[in-house]
């Protein structure tokens, strides 16, 4: 998945998979149906408990909504970084977007840390443009391992790889 191929460029994938798609956007239309459904004749026709109901229902669609918009637009990414150019392509199901990226167009390349309530710390590689767009590699379990993923992806930019 991140290796150097032949034509000495280095391939790196964020997946965002059909299933897990399909997975986040039937969790959202079930979090705003279900509520619906089941709680819309305590709202309509109007009571004193319809300011309950509709609150209810409304925390459901502050759920089910961005879970809906997540598994429609979140990108899969893949990076193919070459010698003195990186091209980013993100591909969600409407979009498809090409990033071209040379030397003059990087202004941060860092190592980000990323808390988790259930475990340790994990790491990624944010690249960040002039134009202020940021492009994150996926979660690496020690920085030492982040940090080695980001020098081997400089190392192939500056042209000073070994396939």
């Amino acid at each position: 998945m991140d290796e150097i191929g032949s034509d000495g460029r280095l391939r790196h994938d964020v997946p965002m998979h059909v299933a897990k798609r399909l997975f986040i956007g039937l969790a959202g239309l079930f979090c705003i149906i279900v509520p619906t459904w089941e709680l819309y004749r305590g709202v309509w026709p109007p009571n004193f408990a319809s300011p309950f109901f509709l609150f209810i229902i409304l925390g459901a669609y502050a759920v089910g909504i961005p879970l809906a918009l997540a598994a429609l637009f979140s990108p899969a990414v893949r990076w193919i970084v070459g010698t003195g150019r990186i091209d980013i392509v993100t591909r969600n199901p409407f979009f498809l977007r090409r990033y071209r990226l040379g030397p003059g167009d990087i202004a941060d390349f860092r190592l980000r840390r990323i808390e988790w309530d259930s475990g340790g710390p994990t790491f990624s590689v944010v690249l960040t443009t002039l134009k202020g767009e940021r492009f994150e590699t996926r979660d690496f379990g020690t920085a030492a391992t982040a940090e080695m993923f980001r020098d081997r992806i400089s190392s192939v930019f500056l042209g000073k790889a070994a396939s």
